[in-house]
């Protein structure tokens, strides 16, 4: 499907905002009628939702023992977030992965999460549409993105013309590409299309695009197979992403206190971790499953801030959101001193 121009900012619009309104209306529905198709899943997260003693944490990736990675998963494997919750009243933890952040979007839309851990594109994007959410922290800035090609592919940006290439919709990655895109002048004559990462690989090797634009993991694990990067986003400051938290503000509601006690814990684990970097960097590599060098180019501890929203990470943040609003993938603006949890 080809994204470009106008019609391209439309379609997009239209696809990260038409599965929240859908939702957002199934929602209604659901509490009024007695629907036989209603699954099992529903059934569960809608019970599970009514009961604040179980927090259910939604996020980005995949992992061995089925938790985020990052200073937070630091901090669960070591149980010192379960600890401290549980003062609180909450006995349950529940963990949920998704491919990407749009989906974790509809999750939260659905009733189905109380916690995010997504990238700043989605989860801004999610604010401007709608999401009663607020932010926490984030988890890491100065997100890089890699844009690869075959081998023996295109040897420059400029090359991708008349071309197609790949990345997340609606990822920070997407909006990398977006920005360089238009930088370079070719925002309306290169096509955008729709693939996850885990297809990019196959992808390339058969030349069916001519670039993909990789989220951090598994971009130097591909460039570690001798793909060429011909792009990289730490190229292009204004156009590297940050990863955050988000929490519902039904969630918040019920326990005001949290966001204070996720960022106590957190600079807790991250001071503890800085302390045994190789440490952490083994736990990475044995919950992604790539080598400990490549989860080491993915997160650079200088991208882990003990502040849960530095000054170099909020004005990312509002960097990302002014591009968002201007391309017209956001709604609308808003303001982001509004947006962080007190």
């Amino acid at each position: 499907m080809e994204m470009t121009s106008n019609h391209k900012k439309k379609r997009v619009l239209k696809g990260l905002t038409g599965i929240l309104f859908l939702t957002f209306f199934l929602i209604g529905i659901i509490g009024c009628s007695n629907d036989s198709q209603t699954t099992a899943a529903q059934s569960s997260a809608q019970k599970g939702s009514s009961d604040s003693s179980v927090l259910r944490i939604g996020y980005v990736g995949s992992s061995k023992d089925n938790i985020p990675t990052g200073v937070e998963g630091w901090a669960i494997q070591k149980k010192l977030l379960q600890q401290e919750l549980k003062k609180k009243g909450i006995e349950k933890f529940e963990f949920h992965a998704f491919p990407n952040g749009p989906p974790l979007n509809e999750a939260i839309a659905a009733g189905e999460l109380d916690i995010g851990i997504l990238g700043d594109t989605p989860a801004i994007v999610g604010k401007s549409n709608g999401l009663k959410t607020k932010l926490i922290s984030q988890t890491s800035i100065n997100s890089n993105v890699w844009l690869i090609t075959p081998k023996n592919g295109v040897k420059s940006v400029e090359e991708l013309k008349g071309k197609t290439v790949a990345t997340q919709l609606g990822s920070y990655m997407y909006r990398y590409l977006i920005g360089l895109l238009k930088e370079k002048g070719l925002d309306k004559d290169v096509k955008i299309v729709n693939m996850l990462a885990s297809d990019a690989e196959a992808a390339l090797e058969r030349k069916d695009i001519a670039a993909y634009a990789f989220p951090t993991n598994s971009g130097p694990l591909i460039k570690s197979k001798g793909f060429p990067v011909i792009d990289e986003a730490k190229d292009h400051p204004e156009l590297l992403g940050s990863s955050v938290v988000v929490i519902t503000d039904d969630y918040l509601s019920k326990y005001p206190d949290l966001p204070k006690i996720w960022n106590d814990v957190r600079k807790q684990a991250l001071e503890d971790l800085l302390k045994n970097p190789e440490g952490f960097y083994q736990f990475q590599s044995e919950q992604v499953g790539y080598p400990v060098e490549v989860m080491k180019d993915s997160l650079p501890l200088d991208n882990l801030k003990l502040d849960p929203l530095s000054e170099e990470g909020i004005k990312l943040l509002e960097g990302t959101k002014k591009f968002l609003v201007e391309e017209e993938f956001a709604k609308k603006d808003f303001n982001l001193k509004d947006w962080i949890a007190k």
